[in-house]
């Protein structure tokens, strides 16, 4: 189990006791508003001290519908919408908590606002069960609603999971929520945001992926694993949500972001990568598994590497096809730095579903070496490469089935 994971839960239940019990904490404090000023419409980000677990923002007297920003926060980053039709000049924001309510601090309304329409443009599942859906798209607030076939469903302002939570620059493009009921795989959907004053977006029709694998993702001390949420071209790019695309639910597991450097600051080698992945690696009995590694650097200097194939590591059995890559942090310079490292590791990832770089992607999507790219690259699978995921026999392409290619080892492929 991931051990962050377990401590964030323990602490959230703890805290959860000592609120239900009767919570004798200090009065909150506000410690920062972001941003103090705009029009009605602005989403705000309240950050306090002292209460309970959790609050509700209180704008010019009212309490207003509270989002949390983040589980990480335990409740003490707050997300609000200023009211449309707030009337121009200083109001006071305050935090009520526990059954105190902290001092006011001001927020200078400068208009009126207009109330965007919202617009709809993808989605992401982030397990099987169907329990958690996120939309992207733009024009949203802490007062969008989302309709699932027309049925009103709850909403986040963070997540069930850890990391995961949404950076505040993104909070007008990203809904989490929990169905009315579980999203089963396979099954059609319509999905839709409300706006204030009934402003619709388009209806977004999905269909749950029915393939899943679960994705497990170590890391060196003072190596980061990539951005969740990464901007690209206008639009938010996850490594779930382009597999989603084509078919499948990627079931993440931030299993250790904190390993030592078993190479001490060396290089890595192929056979050093199959050794990390033999001592790090927890693959399930019977599940569609992969592993990724983000590391320092490769002996060849390159940004990533699928290393496991036949013939690619010594006595490598034909079970471990495909199952392990790794992203090479130190490789990247200063341009495009996490766009590039969340695009490696989901072209990565996409070796060890079987896809080759020469699957007909063209000049601009995920499966082109990076060195052929043009300035318009995406984040995204081709048509050609979503095929393949989405169509062709399970064991042609899960990690752990039919080799590489057409009788072909992917030795240094990356």
């Amino acid at each position: 189990m991931n051990t962050f994971s377990a401590l964030m839960r323990l602490v959230f239940v703890l805290s959860l006791a000592l609120y239900i019990q009767g919570c004798t904490c200090p009065q909150p404090q506000i410690d920062s508003i972001n941003p103090s000023s705009g029009p009605a419409g602005t989403i705000v980000e309240v950050t306090f001290t002292g209460g309970g677990l959790g609050g509700v923002v209180v704008f010019d007297g009212v309490a207003q519908e509270t989002r949390f920003a983040s589980n990480l926060g335990l409740g003490h980053i707050l997300r609000f919408t200023i009211p449309y039709g707030a009337t121009t000049g200083s109001k006071s924001v305050q935090v009520s908590s526990s059954g105190q309510t902290s001092p006011a601090v001001a927020f200078q309304v400068t208009g009126p606002g207009n109330v965007p329409t919202p617009a709809l443009d993808a989605f992401e599942v982030a397990t099987r069960e169907g329990k958690e859906i996120t939309v992207f798209g733009s024009g949203f607030s802490t007062v969008s609603k989302v309709f699932i076939d027309g049925v009103e469903v709850q909403r986040y302002g963070g997540s069930s999971q850890p990391l995961r939570e949404i950076p505040f620059d993104f909070v007008d493009n990203i809904i989490i929520c929990t169905p009315a009921s579980d999203l089963l795989s396979g099954s059609a959907h319509t999905v839709q945001v409300r706006n204030p004053n009934n402003l619709n977006s388009n209806t977004l029709n999905i269909t749950i992926p029915s393939r899943v694998c679960e994705m497990e993702l170590d890391a060196l001390t003072g190596v980061p694993i990539p951005n969740y949420y990464v901007l690209r071209n206008n639009t938010i790019n996850t490594l779930r949500r382009s597999y989603n695309a084509c078919g499948w639910i990627i079931e993440l597991s931030y299993n250790d972001t904190a390993v030592a450097d078993p190479q001490a600051g060396a290089v890595f080698t192929n056979a050093d990568l199959y050794s990390f992945w033999q001592a790090n690696a927890n693959v399930p009995a019977n599940e569609t598994y992969m592993h990724g590694a983000f590391l320092t650097a490769h002996q060849d200097g390159i940004l990533g590497i699928m290393f496991m194939n036949t013939g690619s590591v010594p006595s490598l059995p034909n079970v471990e096809r495909r199952l392990g890559y790794a992203a090479f942090r130190n490789a990247f310079g200063a341009n495009q730095r996490e766009e590039r490292y969340l695009r490696t590791t989901i072209h990565e990832a996409g070796h060890g579903f079987n896809l080759l770089h020469s699957d007909g992607d063209g000049s601009t999507t995920i499966m082109n070496q990076t060195g052929s790219l043009a300035n318009n690259w995406t984040h995204n699978f081709s048509n050609v490469s979503c095929t393949h995921l989405r169509s062709h026999t399970l064991n042609a392409v899960r990690p752990g089935g039919e080799a590489f290619g057409s009788s072909r080892s992917c030795n240094n492929l990356h």
